[in-house]
């Protein structure tokens, strides 16, 4: 079984959204820097001052071309689906895909309880449960893809025996909550290939 497109670049489009958003942001601060230097007229008394300008500058042009540049790569890769759907699939099924996919993220996440620990140094130190960490890591890439004929539920299994217990404990669970959501849909037993773990739904 192979991810489809939407479950390859799904992720993806969200980093590049959130880097290219951050970019943004970065450069808005510095020109905001660059304004105060100038109104302050700093630079029109001190070398150094018109120098840290220039240089502020051409890093504010740098950072802008980028974070276009990884918002159009974004944007590229989204119309491509809505395209996609438009022609083959429904338009619908992008966005109901976007939807399930948050709301099984959000169902899979365990609740990470911190535990204070004292050392041996009599300091107390903060601790996670790292079985916990490990599968909510795997969840995260977590995708659901909805098409007329068929759903496909990705899931990652973790890398450690004790969250891949947990994910198996889980499985009737998410077995029980897809089919919830996707009524006209038969949902058969999950299929481990390699490190991957499928859920596939047929048209009723």
């Amino acid at each position: 079984m192979k991810k489809s497109f939407f479950q390859k670049t799904y992720n993806l489009i969200i980093n590049l959204t959130i880097i290219g958003l951050i970019c943004f942001l970065a450069q808005f601060c510095l020109g905001l820097f660059y304004q105060a230097i100038e109104l302050s007229g700093l630079s029109q008394y001190n070398n150094s001052f018109i120098l840290i300008n220039d240089s502020l500058d051409n890093i504010k042009q740098v950072i802008l071309v980028f974070s276009i540049s990884i918002l159009a790569i974004s944007s590229i890769l989204v119309i491509g689906q809505l395209l996609y759907r438009i022609a083959k699939d429904s338009l619908w099924n992008y966005f109901k895909s976007v939807y399930q996919t948050i709301r099984m993220r959000q169902f899979l996440k365990q609740v990470e309880y911190s535990e204070p620990i004292v050392t041996i140094e009599n300091q107390t130190i903060t601790r996670f449960n790292p079985v916990l960490s490990e599968f909510n890591q795997s969840v995260r890439k977590c995708t659901v893809d909805i098409h007329q004929e068929e759903v496909s539920i990705f899931l990652k299994l973790p890398r450690t025996q004790q969250a891949q217990k947990l994910l198996k404990d889980m499985e009737e669970h998410i077995k029980e909550e897809i089919s919830n959501y996707n009524p006209n849909y038969y949902f058969s037993t999950p299929l481990r290939v390699g490190n991957k773990l499928w859920f596939k739904g047929t048209k009723r």
